[in-house]
């Protein structure tokens, strides 16, 4: 049935009087167009704002408004032309109305700028009650950085230091408001598998998009690791008894005990029992114990971890 009906259009307009009845009538709607524009109408448009005349020293602060919905009566032509291209309006901050840090535009003054600037309208209406800028001085504040980095080392491999970031701060530049939310900077987010060896990666510095007006010393950092391979090696330490009265001697059992402890290769001839100190503390002791619980109290810093494997060490009183 379509088919039909478009086989008869298309018939009809290969016929001589049909292409000219079209063509009138295409004119014909053209020029009712051109005349219904050249009336008057009521309509809104937006205009762009712009907001000039700051003090060097001072930013707007927070997020100003940035369009205005106006009613306007002008010819159907001009309508037509203000919504295809929006039209800017300028707005020094010598028109704005002053209150300590606040500026503000009201309805009247706003309807006032736009007859300067377009005189051929009218503005029957403004959507905005008011306009308002808070102005604040451009901060600059250090920052430290964090590394958002996850390390996954080779087997018996680990950190021989704490993980390096150069810089470790940077500086931030921007709105007091927006610099004062800024507690750190994070980098990127990598990951970074089977390390063995020292390593430098390069990382860009993430800016939150609720702050992302600020302006940033440096956008990346260096971050470095120094990387051993670790052991594990037992030493037997002895064992020392603090707050011991004057008048008790104790015997202990055992008077040494096994320290498991892990520790980068080329530093493990330098553990031995003079390496670590261990401590019991006799105030622990009640009248029903036998025995006390050693800690660690000292350690060399390139150990990794150190762990007492006896974990009673049993005595008994020699009163003087």
């Amino acid at each position: 049935m379509a088919k039909k009906f478009y086989q008869y259009i298309k018939g009809v307009l290969r016929k001589p009087k049909a292409s000219i009845f079209l063509m009138f009538l295409v004119v014909s709607i053209f020029i009712w167009f051109l005349i219904s524009l050249s009336d008057t109408y009521i309509s809104h448009v937006n205009f762009k704002l712009n907001y000039s005349g700051l003090p060097e020293d001072k930013l707007i602060l927070g997020t100003p408004k940035k369009n205005l919905e106006v009613n306007i009566e002008t010819s159907g032509f001009k309508i037509l032309n203000y919504r295809i291209f929006k039209r800017d309006l300028y707005l020094p901050l010598s028109d704005f109305t002053q209150q300590k840090n606040k500026y503000y535009m009201l309805p009247q003054d706003i309807e006032e700028a736009i007859a300067t600037q377009y005189k051929s309208i009218i503005v029957r209406r403004i959507t905005a009650d008011s306009l308002i800028l808070n102005l604040g001085v451009n901060k600059k504040k250090q920052v430290k950085v964090i590394a958002n980095i996850e390390l996954d080392f080779a087997e018996d491999h680990q950190l021989r230091d704490s993980l390096l970031v150069e810089p470790d701060s940077v500086w931030v530049m921007g709105p007091e408001d927006v610099v004062d939310k800024v507690k750190l900077i994070e980098t990127e987010e990598k990951e970074y598998k089977n390390i063995q060896e020292d390593f430098e990666y390069e990382l860009k510095l993430m800016v939150p998009d609720s702050v992302a007006d600020l302006e940033l010393e440096t956008k990346q950092v260096n971050v470095l690791g120094k990387v051993e391979r670790y052991t594990e090696k037992i030493v037997l330490v002895p064992v020392q008894v603090k707050n011991l009265p004057n008048k008790i001697n104790l015997k202990l059992y055992p008077d040494k005990v096994k320290v498991l402890c892990k520790a980068p290769i080329s530093e493990l001839k330098k553990v031995n029992e003079s390496t670590f100190k261990i401590i019991c503390d006799y105030k622990n002791v009640s009248d029903s114990s036998t025995y006390l619980i050693p800690e660690i109290s000292e350690k060399p810093g390139f150990i990794s971890s150190a762990t007492i494997l006896d974990r009673k060490v049993e005595f008994l009183i020699k009163k003087q």
